[in-house]
């Protein structure tokens, strides 16, 4: 007798061999959609239904789903070499030549398999380089899984300028050795590096805190962090995991003008093929390809594979078209203005935010240029639009200050369709009784 295959059956299955049904709480959406197939703006669930795709992968998807580009590219590297291990592929050294090419500070780069372990290696590279133990991160910023950085992202308030690890299970001794400090305050870093600069060993920084929303990083301030790292000889790190390659060929760091000593990239890199990689100064990175005293191993089995090297060349190939950015930055920015008309009309607190193709609501009117800024969110409204949007088939974290992204599938006609059912919820949260909406 055949499987019933559909999204009721297949979320009972899941809830029955993944735990929570799922891979991670971070993809429930509150609805037993189980997808089936995806193409350009689209997914397509298991009971036939389309959605719109606000959420591409976490940012990964710039190019759309299933980019007929990158499937070729991939079904033509997948019928002449597989998985090695050994030695060197044309692939690497072509897709590191292209990268060392596009980033600015990258003189050497050396492949991983996600953004988490290339901020692990960056800053594991940081230590071995300076010899010291401490890093910097900023309070919002999110740079991983890993036990020294995987605390203070989305915190409550009171939990602010205390260790809020996003974990149980997270080795304190680890994260005794990392100082979180406020988004966008110099005064705060300079105080901090003279008084413990010589313990510090990176400073790590989103260059827009993406995993907030979209909190950018003032130009002086970047400039701040670059001077007085070389000041106390510490490594600037960026982690350009989401703004790389969606933003700019070259990273934020080419649009902000500010050059990092590494940097950190994942998502776009490879059109949702899981790779990650790190970027930047010759003599920090050839600590990766030598043995010996000053070594930094950065194994994998899975670093560099010929399929997400494959991805990679061709998402390269397709930004580097003259209208890339352009068509991104456009959309983006016509988003934004239709939606803070919205607002307007139905009389809802609330901005539209979010840098090219990242957008999203902020539930509070008013500057923010720090995490801390964000805690006059309306938390209870922006889950209940969240909510909405999702049970109307559009695809995103239904979390407050959670990003949602626009891919070059996207178009006018689809955001335009999207903004009507923004304008027919928002109305409706207007008039609505402000009930607490039940947590996904």
């Amino acid at each position: 007798m055949p499987k019933i295959v559909s999204n009721a059956a297949l979320a009972a299955r899941a809830s029955a061999v993944i735990p929570g049904g799922h891979l991670s709480p971070s993809r429930r959406l509150g609805h037993p959609y189980v997808f089936v197939r995806a193409s350009g703006a689209h997914l397509y669930d298991a009971d036939g239904n389309a959605h719109v795709d606000f959420h591409c992968g976490f940012g990964a998807n710039v190019l759309g789903h299933c980019h007929p580009a990158v499937a070729a590219r991939i079904r033509e590297v997948g019928d002449r070499i597989d998985l090695v291990g050994a030695g060197m592929m044309d692939l690497e050294v072509e897709a590191a030549e292209a990268l060392v090419a596009a980033i600015p500070c990258a003189e050497q780069v050396a492949f991983c398999s996600s953004g988490s372990e290339a901020t692990y290696h960056a800053l594991r590279l940081a230590r071995a380089a300076t010899g010291r133990t401490k890093i910097i991160k900023f309070q919002g910023g999110y740079h991983g899984w890993h036990d020294y950085v995987a605390m203070n992202v989305q915190s409550a308030a009171g939990a602010i300028g205390d260790y809020d690890p996003i974990s149980a299970g997270i080795l304190a001794d680890a994260a005794r050795h990392t100082i979180v400090l406020r988004y966008n305050d110099a005064e705060a870093v300079e105080a901090c590096l003279k008084a413990r600069g010589h313990e510090v060993a990176a400073i790590i920084i989103e260059p827009i805190a993406h995993n907030v929303g979209s909190v950018i990083a003032d130009r002086a301030f970047l400039e701040a962090l670059r001077r007085m790292t070389r000041e106390h000889g510490v490594v600037l790190i960026f982690d350009e995991v989401i703004t790389g390659f969606r933003h700019a060929l070259g990273g934020y760091q080419s649009l902000v003008g500010v050059t990092p000593d590494l940097a950190t990239f994942g998502k776009a890199a490879a059109s949702g093929y899981p790779l990650g990689l790190v970027a930047g100064r010759r003599d920090l990175l050839e600590r990766v390809g030598r043995g010996g005293d000053g070594a930094v191993f950065m194994g994998g089995t899975f670093n560099g594979t010929p399929a997400s090297l494959a991805a990679l060349l061709a998402t390269l190939d397709e930004l580097r078209k003259p209208d890339t950015y352009r068509r991104l930055f456009e959309l983006g920015d016509y988003l934004r203005r239709q939606l803070d008309g919205i607002f307007q009309r139905t009389g809802v607190e609330a901005q539209a935010a979010g840098f090219g193709s990242v957008w999203l609501p902020y539930f509070f009117k008013g500057d923010y240029r720090c995490y801390e800024d964000l805690l006059a969110n309306d938390d209870r409204l922006d889950l209940a639009f969240r909510q909405a949007m999702v049970a109307r088939r559009y695809i995103s974290q239904p979390l407050p200050l959670k990003r949602l992204y626009l891919s070059l599938s996207h178009t006018r006609a689809l955001v335009d369709e999207a903004l009507d059912d923004m304008e027919t919820i928002l109305r409706d949260l207007a008039r609505a009784p402000k009930a607490k909406p039940a947590l996904v």
